[in-house]
């Protein structure tokens, strides 16, 4: 499922991958588009011929040409370039900017027609789109991607219309690694200064100045302060082996009841579970041991498989469930031990261990069963980073060797 912060995430994805065919790709010939941010400048070039109508969007918004209306006032903005003073914040696998509020609420005005760019996909890192919520292409909300990430495609989550430049995926990896790491809410916003728009074969303008930010949230709201302390675990312990290290989790077996028991039952092998492709009920046999992590996105979390043989994502193994919600226990570290899930009754045998704080689309979502300790945030982080294709798979295989729970 699309894993965006403006949204309510869903952690789990089908088994089957959706097919890829593999063409050349256009080459973008139409104009530059230069974005002057506090953290350095960021270069794309446009898909004019591809994406006419987005790309024309997007320019007369940068330029001032079109018309829009003040987010919070309705007052109309003639002249007014739209991007300029607004905020940037970090996506999983990409930056975004071009809402004047956040949540949707500070954008342009009402979407724009039409459907994704033929022929382009994000098969690459450095795809410029405008983001599509809901099925919706954003008029003003644009994503800068910076892995290739065959997900976006697969949950519509763009619409390309540029690419950009090697220097400009680097820069914006920084950026998105400094806003997730915070939460997007980092000590100083990252904010466009100013859009240029160049024409082929004319030079780069200088770098703009600096200008106050414009927008009237500049990241994401805050999640508010909980007036209840977090629980610490004081369950058994989950020892989970892996290729690159041993992972070590205390469990919330009290707080998370279901979910750990769950857990517990398909590590030691005591709980029924379905094999999807034989529908054989296996009895005895240890669920966990001999899979994968199979989805690992950094600054966000690592994934295991949801069964031997599959790929992340629920439901197959005849096992499930609803959250638990536990008030005061969110997602304000890393190291959280949580269930996946494709809805809220929808709790399998795949869990989750986060990578960076993310309270926007987990928080209440998904049920944490789990803490693990200092040492195993750091293999998390290292599992997180291995390389991985456009599916976000390790190229080398991340094996769960064995679960082990002590108690």
């Amino acid at each position: 499922m699309a894993l965006s912060l403006s949204a309510h995430l869903s952690l789990a994805q089908s088994g089957k991958s959706a097919a890829r065919t593999h063409r050349a790709a256009p080459t973008p010939t139409g104009p530059t588009v230069v974005f002057d941010t506090t953290m350095g400048r960021l270069v794309c070039r446009l898909y004019a011929a591809q994406a006419p109508e987005l790309t024309a969007n997007f320019i007369s918004l940068a330029t001032g040409a079109q018309v829009w209306k003040d987010p919070l006032t309705g007052v109309p903005q003639p002249g007014k370039p739209f991007y300029d003073g607004t905020a940037i914040y970090g996506l999983t696998d990409a930056v975004t900017g071009g809402d004047r509020v956040g949540g949707g609420l500070g954008t342009a005005g009402e979407p724009l027609p039409g459907a994704k760019t033929a022929g382009l996909a994000f098969d690459r890192p450095g795809r410029l789109a405008m983001a599509i919520r809901k099925g919706k292409i954003s008029r003003s909300s644009f994503v800068i991607s910076v892995h290739a990430d065959a997900e976006m495609d697969e949950n519509d989550r763009g619409a390309i219309f540029g690419q950009c430049d090697d220097a400009t995926v680097e820069l914006a990896a920084k950026i998105s690694h400094l806003m997730l790491t915070t939460d997007n809410h980092p000590s100083s916003p990252v904010a466009i200064n100013k859009i240029s728009i160049v024409q082929p074969d004319q030079p780069l303008p200088p770098v703009a100045p600096d200008v106050p930010v414009a927008s009237v949230v500049p990241q994401p709201t805050p999640p508010p302060v909980s007036t209840i302390a977090a629980p610490e675990p004081t369950g058994p312990t989950a020892k989970i082996e892996t290729s690159m290290g041993t992972l070590t989790c205390r469990l919330f077996e009290k707080e998370a009841p279901v979910a750990t028991g769950v857990f517990i039952g398909l590590a030691e092998g005591t709980k029924a579970w379905t094999m999807p492709h034989t529908h054989v009920t296996m009895r005895g046999k240890p669920f966990y041991n001999g899979l994968l992590f199979n989805r690992v996105l950094p600054d966000f979390m690592i994934q295991n498989q949801n069964y031997p043989g599959g790929s992340t994502g629920g439901g197959e193994i005849g096992i499930q469930y609803s959250i638990e919600i536990v008030p005061g226990l969110n997602f304000d570290r890393p190291g959280r031990l949580a269930m996946a899930n494709s809805g809220p009754d929808e709790n399998d045998s795949s869990f989750f261990i986060t990578d960076a704080p993310r309270h926007s689309g987990l928080d209440d979502h998904f049920t944490i069963f789990g803490q693990c300790d200092d040492a195993s945030v750091k293999i998390v982080s290292e599992i997180a980073r291995v390389p991985r294709d456009a599916h976000n798979r390790p190229v080398t295989p991340v094996v769960i060797r064995r679960v082990t729970i002590v108690r």
